[in-house]
């Protein structure tokens, strides 16, 4: 199972060797987890060079990925175990403050805007990717560069990267906070390759159904958590955002019993074919441009990745768990359109749903913001249901449960949805 080699690469076949010779004896013995993990790299591992439509570029690229979290992975293991204070020291006793709706429905405007309250933390880029220990201070401006400047060198090492990147920030604006799906990640749990792999059953159950037989991915994101806490501990709550926790929403809750979670939702007909039209152009670079079957699966797992979120989310909503959160006010649904009309006024409304600490400096902080970064400043997204032989009719069948709960004329008027069993 390990190898003394670090990375090995071969000329011919691009591959790598993924081992845990550098994972301690004591981490070893701490987080059981690590051979799972270790497990679900490999068999990524093994897809990416099975898959005969990935490009030569898009091998190299997703080897590489494979190694650095999973090393990523490691040296967080590694330090966790060599300081006490990780998990010596608590988390804050409000939240996590969670966005967990799907994506493109306007989570990353509302992320930015909650970041905007000084007393929460939203973890930087540069706390989740390239040098993870240890974990430094916001107020260290020469190391945050340093960790930046990194990333952005591995970048230049493929030249088409900074075509394909514009294109992704048109639909996913790129900013200094992101989203913590990049510490779930390190433990393996990546989507992405979900959508790339070589598997040609094409039934949700047989890819979807696989990647969130993962819970041990929440055990290493606390690790990690815990991990950022004992550096610029917020002073009211930290604030996660992905939709990739709605497949695991009990996992999340039972790792954070005190989790606010905020629920946003959008209209399908337009979630849909802004996922397609994302996943297409952050795949564009890996796969073969003039194989058909490349496209047509990724468009089709996308339809089936929503089906998946809408199924999890309906589940855990009609669930004892989503009924006692929703009881208790620790969920808070929001629309795409009420977002967009009044964006302060949509956070002034979780902020008093959550009964968290509203001043003035948070207003104006995100006045400020919405006025250096308007809608389109890094692109506009462009896409429509017929490039993707989508039917609107088809999916306010197909969806109807879901859109009668969240998205009704009834439920437009409120930010507040009441879910009964």
């Amino acid at each position: 199972m390990s190898t003394t080699s670090d990375q090995t690469t071969n000329d011919h076949s691009n591959d790598t060797v993924l081992h845990e010779d550098d994972l301690t004896e004591q981490a070893t013995n701490q987080f059981g987890y690590h051979s799972d993990i270790l497990r679900t790299f490999e068999s990524y591992r093994q897809s990416v060079l099975r898959n005969d439509y990935i490009t030569p570029i898009g091998r190299i690229f997703f080897l590489s990925e494979l190694h650095n979290l999973h090393t990523n992975c490691k040296r967080v293991l590694n330090y966790a175990v060599e300081h006490n204070e990780v998990f010596n020291q608590n988390l804050p006793t409000i939240g996590p403050l969670i966005i967990c709706g799907f994506a493109r429905t306007g989570t990353t405007l509302l992320y930015n805007l909650l970041a905007c309250d000084p007393n929460c933390r939203a973890p930087l880029f540069t706390d989740m990717e390239i040098e993870v220990v240890p974990p430094i201070p916001r107020s260290d401006s020469i190391g945050q560069k340093r960790r930046l400047d990194l990333f952005k060198s591995s970048q230049q090492d493929i030249e088409q990267l900074s075509n394909m990147i514009a294109r992704i920030a048109a639909s996913h604006p790129h900013f200094d906070i992101e989203e913590d799906y990049h510490i779930l990640r390190q433990a393996g749990y990546i989507c992405m390759y979900a959508l790339l792999s070589d598997d040609e059953d094409d039934t949700s159950d047989s890819w979807i159904r696989k990647e969130m037989n993962k819970d041990y991915v929440y055990d290493y994101h606390e690790t990690f958590l815990r991990m950022l806490n004992t550096v610029d501990m917020p002073k009211s709550h930290w604030l996660l955002k992905s939709s990739f926790h709605i497949f695991y929403l009990d996992k999340l809750l039972q790792h954070y019993p005190n989790a606010l979670l905020i629920m946003p939702h959008r209209r399908i007909d337009e979630v849909l074919p802004s996922l397609c039209s994302l996943s297409l152009a952050a795949a564009d670079l890996y796969f073969d441009k003039t194989n058909t079957i490349s496209r047509n699966r990724i468009i089709k797992r996308c339809c089936q990745y929503v089906d998946t979120e809408i199924e999890c989310m309906m589940k855990f909503r009609t669930s004892e768990n989503g009924i006692l959160a929703q009881s208790k006010k620790h969920i808070f649904d929001i629309t795409y359109d009420n977002l967009m009309k009044d964006s302060i006024g949509v956070v002034h409304q979780i902020y008093d749903n959550f009964n968290l600490h509203w001043s003035n400096e948070i207003e104006m902080a995100m006045r400020d913001w919405l006025l250096k970064n308007p809608q389109g400043k890094q692109g506009r997204h462009i896409y429509s249901l017929a490039e993707f032989d989508l039917n609107r009719e088809d999916i306010e069948t197909r969806y109807a449960d879901y859109i009668n709960l969240f998205l009704s004329s009834d439920n437009q008027s409120s930010s507040t949805t009441s879910i009964s069993s």
